[in-house]
């Protein structure tokens, strides 16, 4: 592992370790992910409602970096949701679809950027002000995989 990726993972880590509150229907915190290539990954997670769109539309971005056994690779992903609540249920299941754009580069120095497409899906867990979230999403082009992620969140409620 060359040092630029340890210090990428130290000071990701540093920043995550405590999840961020902010006001409103918006959550920020640490989020976790495997890859079936690029294996295990850690970021960062930004989930927000989107009104007006309607009602259980919203928008959930994350930033990961993952650990290949060579190389280097990271995510962004920028994706809207919708939500389908169940009565009497704190587990919210959601449908998810946006964009992915991954860069991989290896240890000889070559490198590559793609633009793709997300789906998938998960579960948002209501705990009060903790809101973790568990899902998958397929990446077709961009990363070309598939990706487990976990998200741990906080929200504050007005």
């Amino acid at each position: 592992m060359n040092t630029s990726r340890i210090w990428s993972a130290v000071i990701t880590a540093a920043l995550l370790s405590t999840p961020v509150s902010v006001s409103g229907q918006t959550t920020i915190g640490p989020v976790l992910a495997y890859e079936n290539d690029a294996n295990f990954g850690i970021g960062a997670s930004l989930g927000t409602a989107l009104n007006d769109f309607g009602d259980g539309f919203g928008l959930l971005a994350d930033f990961l970096i993952f650990f290949p056994e060579e190389g280097d690779y990271f995510e962004l992903n920028g994706n809207v949701t919708y939500d389908f609540p169940l009565e009497n249920s704190s587990a919210v299941p959601f449908f998810l679809g946006g964009l992915n754009l991954a860069r991989a580069s290896t240890d000889l120095g070559g490198s590559n950027t793609n633009l793709g497409l997300n789906l998938g899906g998960g579960v948002d867990f209501d705990l009060g002000n903790f809101r973790p979230t568990a899902g998958i999403r397929a990446q077709l082009e961009g990363g070309d995989g598939l990706v487990f992620f976990v998200t741990l969140p906080f929200q504050t409620r007005e």
